[in-house]
């Protein structure tokens, strides 16, 4: 890993997409936070490659204006391996109901119902609580329309029955 007082610094293209995604920050904003044009951001996710090389006051400025430290931008975002990746696309993204992984897991972390309800129907009920916590259960009557009819009468039932032992 390039230190951040080298000129220039590898910015992983993997992490600066997540966090841009994440932060709802388009390849323009990161144009205007970095101070380059937005050809050249445009050449960075077009590159191919899996990292970029950025000059360190512009690495800098993109991280303030992300809001993360530049040693998270020149590092691989924690457990997600290409593999993985590919499993987790094939299993929750089949029919394309989002534009990529990255956006899934926005929409996940900003509680939205059709992303939990594709979690849910992936996972059940006790494999997304143990992902995000039990809020899944209490959430489940806002987002179960966005799981599919088969799979939704097994979790009913699962939910019912989870419910009249809380009540217990």
């Amino acid at each position: 890993m390039a230190r951040i007082g080298s000129y220039p610094s590898e910015v992983k293209l993997a992490t600066l997409r997540t966090i841009a995604a994440r932060k709802r920050v388009s390849q323009s904003d990161l144009a205007r936070i970095t101070g380059v044009s937005r050809q050249a951001v445009s050449k960075w996710f077009r590159s191919g490659q899996g990292e970029v090389q950025i000059r360190s006051p512009h690495l800098k400025a993109l991280a303030a204006g992300l809001g993360v430290r530049a040693d998270v931008l020149l590092s691989d975002l924690p457990g997600l391996g290409a593999e993985e990746r590919r499993q987790l696309r094939a299993l929750l993204l089949w029919d394309r109901s989002y534009p990529d992984l990255d956006a899934f897991l926005s929409a996940l972390v900003d509680g939205e119902p059709r992303a939990l309800g594709r979690l849910v129907e992936a996972y059940g009920l006790f494999g997304a609580a143990k992902l995000l916590g039990d809020s899944v259960w209490s959430r489940y009557p806002k987002y179960r329309q966005h799981v599919h009819p088969a799979r939704r009468r097994g979790l009913e039932r699962l939910w019912q029955w989870r419910n009249s032992q809380a009540t217990i």
